[in-house]
């Protein structure tokens, strides 16, 4: 017959395992939410396949990449919904113009820069729209100067969130930080060199 002792080294082994098991795999679905998020982004604004009218970004511009997104959310600090009508004024107010469900934000040239909805699927930004975040995104192939796209997207991110009281996160809804705005320029800078190269003849 098992001691008081032994019975409670079994019951602390198997709470031990137990705890293990939960970390873990709370950890496992937690970065495949992430992942689906991130997913869940791209899709709404860049898959042909999203039925609320085409989305996708197309180009005669042949890269090895095909895509490089730079992806903002945000995110209403009390996560309550949006005031729909306050952010289809602002978005008026600061010059983008609705397209087939999104925002499309152009230069004076009449390029599009990168558009804007809503990050609940199916991220159709209308009056009747309920979302309590928004979604922002650049194709950095797609834009003459990719570093000067992003940073007007990340300025007109900051006055809309200044507005709205909203955070500003990153494509996996994490806070931005300064070092993932580093990380962004970086790779708009890369994808600068690599256009440069691929005209180059």
């Amino acid at each position: 017959m098992l001691s008081n002792l032994e019975i409670l080294l079994i019951a602390g082994a198997i709470l031990v395992f137990l705890i293990t098991l939960y970390l873990f795999y709370r950890s496992h679905f937690s970065r495949k939410l992430v992942e689906s998020n991130i997913a869940d982004s791209r899709s709404m604004l860049f898959d042909k396949k999203v039925e609320q009218g085409s989305l996708s970004f197309e180009s005669d511009l042949k890269t090895p990449l095909g895509q490089e997104l730079v992806i903002l959310n945000l995110i209403s600090m009390d996560k309550s919904n949006f005031d729909t009508n306050q952010v289809l004024t602002l978005l008026k107010n600061l010059g983008t113009k609705y397209s087939d469900g999104f925002f499309s934000y152009r230069d004076a040239t009449g390029t599009e820069l990168f558009r804007v909805a809503s990050g609940i699927n199916p991220g159709v930004l209308e009056l009747n729209t309920e979302t309590h975040i928004l979604l922002m995104a650049v194709d950095l192939y797609m834009v003459p100067n990719p570093l000067k796209a992003f940073e007007q997207m990340l300025d007109f991110a900051v006055e809309i969130a200044e507005k709205l009281h909203a955070s500003i996160c990153d494509e996996a809804r994490a806070p931005l930080s300064k070092q993932r705005i580093e990380h962004y320029k970086s790779k708009a800078q890369e994808v600068s060199r690599i256009k440069v190269m691929q005209k180059t003849p």
